[in-house]
């Protein structure tokens, strides 16, 4: 079986699917060239993934909203996405040499990547597998990894031991995303272990910085991961309207926009 192939195809059903709701099984034959059997095991992946909820003959989207996309599925499209690139260089005007980071597992945090060799003397600490992975391969800095518990498909590691384990250290940023951001309810996450996760980085930073770009603003989800005053700095290329700045300006929020 090629992996990659089985990823990217996958990748496509949602993004379909994303796009028009539902399609049958012969309209994702006729699209990606694969065999009806071939994309029907696909569709039952998906489904025991939570992502679809297979019909006859087709299959739905679950929540074009809350959908949660696996994290491979996100890297496989990660060097083209072009929004989170620029957020992830315009965050270099916060970074100095020699500062303690805290950096979420997001894919929207990984474009820190391309920024960071820029730095001096840096010591870094995460919870996600593939941002250790990647930074310690190419760049100097010193890499800490959170231990807990790997939650499966995300490549991310939360839970009771990784909140404990973010405790011992201090940071001079954070840097987060998040799911959704909505001036009433500030940052929030699909997930409780990932909104713990993250409000662990804000005890233990001197400052925060929310990284999200416009597809996120204005979403809500269950789990509340950072209030409006935890956040120092928004990072963004969301346009706020005047009413919304003033509201950002009352809780001490910094806007940096794209």
């Amino acid at each position: 079986m090629n992996l990659n192939n089985q990823q990217e195809r996958q990748n496509q059903i949602i993004q379909l699917l994303k796009e028009k709701k539902y399609v049958t099984t012969y309209e994702l034959v006729q699209f990606l060239h694969f065999s009806e059997s071939t994309i029907k095991r696909d569709l039952i992946n998906l489904e025991k993934d939570g992502l679809i909820r297979r019909t006859r003959g087709g299959a739905i989207i679950i929540d074009n909203n809350k959908i949660d996309i696996p994290y491979l599925m996100k890297l496989t499209n990660i060097n083209n996405d072009k929004v989170k690139q620029h957020l992830g260089s315009i965050c270099e005007q916060l970074i100095q040499d020699d500062m303690v980071l805290f950096i979420d597992s997001s894919s929207t945090c990984l474009h820190l990547i391309n920024i960071l060799s820029k730095f001096k003397g840096l010591k870094i600490i995460t919870n996600g597998l593939v941002t250790a992975s990647v930074i310690s391969e190419y760049i100097d800095a010193d890499v800490i990894i959170i231990g807990g518990k790997i939650v499966k498909k995300r490549w991310t590691i939360n839970g009771s031991s990784a909140i404990f384990n973010i405790e011992k250290y201090h940071a001079d940023l954070a840097f987060i995303s998040c799911r959704g951001y909505s001036i009433d309810n500030g940052a929030t996450e699909t997930t409780e272990g990932e909104a713990y996760i993250k409000q662990a980085f804000r005890r233990q930073a001197k400052e925060v910085v929310l990284v999200f770009d416009e597809t996120k603003y204005n979403k809500n989800f269950m789990y509340q991961s950072l209030s409006n005053k935890d956040i120092d700095y928004v990072v963004t290329n969301t346009r706020f309207a005047q009413d919304e700045i003033e509201a950002l300006n009352y809780y001490g929020i910094k806007t940096i926009i794209s």
